[in-house]
């Protein structure tokens, strides 16, 4: 990657862009949002262009590249945040 530290991040912001939001509200960091980018950006060869959640799909974004990437799944954050909101709302 020849980038200076703008274009990085404004290919990363790009990449998310086009990603599930759910991708994005999971995320800890914007750091990880970069790291997950970077991740992408190197083994763009076997994986697909778009992460929407662990599918197990042949190039599909598996457990084991996020938890390579970043350390967790976003998808699985971002599902507990629905679900704590879907019991806060039942309790009103």
């Amino acid at each position: 990657m020849d980038m200076n530290a703008r274009e990085q991040l404004a290919a990363a912001a790009h990449w998310l862009s086009y990603q599930h939001e759910d991708l994005s509200f999971g995320l800890k960091t914007p750091e990880d949002g970069l790291k997950l980018w970077r991740y992408a950006a190197e083994h763009d060869d076997g994986l697909v262009e778009f992460c929407d959640g662990v599918t197990g799909e042949r190039g599909d974004w598996k457990l084991k590249h996020f938890k390579a990437a970043i350390g967790y799944n976003p998808f699985d954050r971002a599902m507990a945040f629905y679900n704590t909101q879907d019991q806060q709302d039942a309790a009103s």
